[in-house]
């Protein structure tokens, strides 16, 4: 599952999978193993590189408060659509998915390829209507994951911007 949070000014897109009793957590494309349990609502035991770590989590709305080692950390989660509607706070690497099942019908921009906020990166077709999709970010085309005329399913990553 990937979520996307923003710290301070800068956004970060976490991936968290579950492999066996082990949960490997991949943040800028660094995999770290980790090991939680649930000890109440609002508190966690973590093993981090064999160090045990008790956080403490609370949540109110989009804005989370994490207790750790006598840190306080506020992060905010930023869904698809607040990205969507806030491109301009928006950095690091965005990975641009299909809205639903489709057809990839044209790639706009190419691997290397520089792209600005709200340029149109990749033209997808559904019931027979085509969509137009576009950057969050200003950056660089990093990864092409599709071809034309590839059919995919909805939430499957079609290319990769990054600002950095």
């Amino acid at each position: 599952m990937t979520y996307t949070f923003k710290i301070k000014d800068k956004v970060y897109k976490i991936d968290i999978e579950k492999e066996k009793d082990q949960t490997v957590i991949q943040i800028d494309e660094k995999d770290i193993p980790v090991e939680f349990h649930k000890i109440d609502d609002h508190m966690y035991s973590i093993i981090l590189e064999g160090k045990s770590i008790t956080i403490g989590v609370l949540r109110n709305g989009k804005k989370l408060q994490i207790f750790m080692d006598g840190n306080l950390f506020e992060i905010e989660a930023i869904s698809e659509r607040d990205q969507r509607k806030a491109p301009q706070t928006l950095s690091g690497v965005q990975e641009i998915k299909s809205p639903m099942p489709s057809r990839v019908v044209k790639i706009l921009k190419e691997v290397g390829d520089e792209v600005l906020v709200d340029e149109g990166v990749i033209v997808v077709e559904a019931m027979k209507m085509e969509s137009e999709l576009k950057s969050p970010i200003e950056g660089k085309v990093t990864d092409l994951l599709v071809n034309e005329g590839d059919a995919v399913e909805a939430g499957t990553s079609l290319l990769i911007v990054s600002s950095e």
